[in-house]
């Protein structure tokens, strides 16, 4: 099991289907995430399905030790075997929880996983330019700068700047080798 004394990460489970749904459904979780709206109950169990074939996209749970409670999802998709690099993803639903460090934790399990367990060379992820607390976040986790997609996506009646972010498995090292 990925976990900390905090949290844990689990696969994600059919079981999950009717609160994620509601979650991904939720104005402030699907501008994050980009996903298209309004999400059937049956497009979410379709979704699950191949998510469930899939060998390129493996989503967690992150779950609290304390009640076991299910509070968000991080991801790794785009799995690239030959290349050795994936995306990542993640959204903590309940925005009281959020700005609690609970993200970041989820963020260092999922990157330990990603580089020790499944020998990834290189992580990357995009998120809306100007918003400064999600790059804060992705700095503090090491994560670089890669460059801008201009207009990339159509967000709320107007075309938005995506900003890649990218972390390599040495730049995770060299960080805890400076921590020594």
């Amino acid at each position: 099991m990925l976990a900390d004394d905090v949290i844990y990460l689990r696969k994600l489970e059919e079981s999950d289907l009717d609160r994620t749904w509601q979650w991904i459904n939720q104005p402030d979780i699907y501008t994050a995430i980009g996903t298209a709206i309004p999400v059937t109950k049956t497009a979410q169990r379709r979704w699950f399905e191949e998510l469930d074939k899939s060998n390129t996209k493996i989503v967690f749970a992150i779950c609290l030790h304390n009640g076991d409670q299910h509070i968000g999802n991080i991801s790794l998709d785009l799995v690239d075997y030959r290349h050795r690099n994936a995306r990542v993803a993640m959204f903590v639903a309940d925005a009281d929880l959020r700005g609690q460090g609970i993200g970041t934790r989820a963020m260092q399990l999922l990157i330990e996983y990603a580089f020790d367990f499944m020998n990834l060379h290189r992580l990357y992820c995009k998120t809306t330019a100007g918003n400064p607390a999600v790059l804060d976040f992705y700095h503090k986790l090491g994560f670089r700068v890669e460059g801008q997609l201009r207009e990339h996506e159509y967000i709320e009646g107007r075309y938005a700047d995506k900003v890649m972010l990218g972390l390599l498995r040495s730049e995770v090292v060299q960080d805890d080798e400076s921590a020594s």
